[in-house]
């Protein structure tokens, strides 16, 4: 998804392209990676200083709700985001150390019993699946 595909869906859904939602966009766009809000805002913050944290976490929550997001989480509590690529749900390969994540083109689910599940009377609605580990640019620095 490219920033002006964000662009034409957030006016689709009537809401303003502001200067500072630009920026978030862009950087998002750039980063390929999952940043939390405050990364974010520490990001574009010499930019526009009167920025609040709270103008940011608006901003994400508006883009993910549009779908626009990934939301995940590094075991940590923090919420991260990440500009989807594709549509449908998507699983990822995570870096815990510069939190570079890549696409994995497969779903986990495909390869586990469902049928064992459904007799256990649970109707699955959605489900995540990421795997942290160190990618090959931070892994070969040996300082994990």
């Amino acid at each position: 998804m490219t920033a002006q595909d964000i662009f034409d869906k957030l006016k689709e859904h009537g809401y303003k392209i502001t200067p500072q939602r630009q920026e978030i966009i862009h950087l998002l766009a750039r980063e390929k990676r999952h940043m939390t809000v405050e990364d974010i805002h520490n990001h574009i913050a010499a930019r526009f200083p009167n920025l609040s944290v709270d103008t940011v976490y608006r901003n994400v929550g508006v883009l993910e709700r549009l779908n626009m997001l990934d939301r995940t989480d590094f075991g940590d509590g923090k919420g991260r985001y990440k500009l989807v690529e594709r549509e449908g749900h998507r699983h990822h390969l995570i870096c815990l150390k510069c939190g570079f994540s890549e696409e994995v083109d497969f779903c986990p689910l495909d390869y586990i019993d469902q049928q064992s599940i459904r007799e256990k009377n649970f109707a699955i609605e959605r489900h995540n699946f990421e795997i942290f580990g160190y990618c090959a640019r931070c892994g070969k620095k040996g300082d994990k």
